[in-house]
């Protein structure tokens, strides 16, 4: 089992506009996050990337092609993204994220992909459902059960 904190949080109040960080968030079991555009339920209601993922992208010469699109909710510190699988639930202070099958995926006219470069956003996030509600905030702990 992994254990690691929450490093920092964004949600997006209208679409369009841009992300905005937060200190604290509220999750709504079966929807995401309350207050935040796309809390509308499904397999993607919350992205989580760790952060030397987000390190590495910023870090990035040329942009691939996501880089722009992908925005997550959660960067997380000392979690091994590599080691979470479909099912495994984080546990954020009361609250509860489950793992979803969903990754990100390559596409041919990404000048990563045209290089044969890596891109963290296929190996370094994640996509959960809120299981569990609750208010999660900056600095909390994350424990990972299976």
């Amino acid at each position: 089992m992994q254990s690691g904190y929450v490093e920092s949080l964004q949600i997006q109040r209208k679409k369009g506009q841009p992300f905005e960080s937060v200190t604290f968030v509220e999750l709504e079991a079966g929807k995401g996050i309350v207050g935040d555009c796309h809390a509308l339920g499904g397999d993607r209601q919350i992205a989580l990337i760790s952060d030397k993922s987000k390190q590495w992208i910023r870090k990035q010469e040329k942009e691939g092609l996501c880089f722009q699109k992908f925005q997550e909710n959660i960067v997380t510190k000392g979690i091994d993204y590599t080691r979470l699988n479909e099912g495994d639930i984080l546990i954020i202070d009361h609250a509860a994220i489950e793992i979803g099958s969903y990754t990100k995926r390559c596409f041919p006219e990404c000048i990563l992909k045209q290089t044969d470069r890596p891109c963290v956003l296929t190996t370094g996030i994640s996509f959960g459902k809120v299981k569990k509600s609750g208010k999660i905030q900056i600095g909390e702990q994350i424990s990972q059960t299976d």
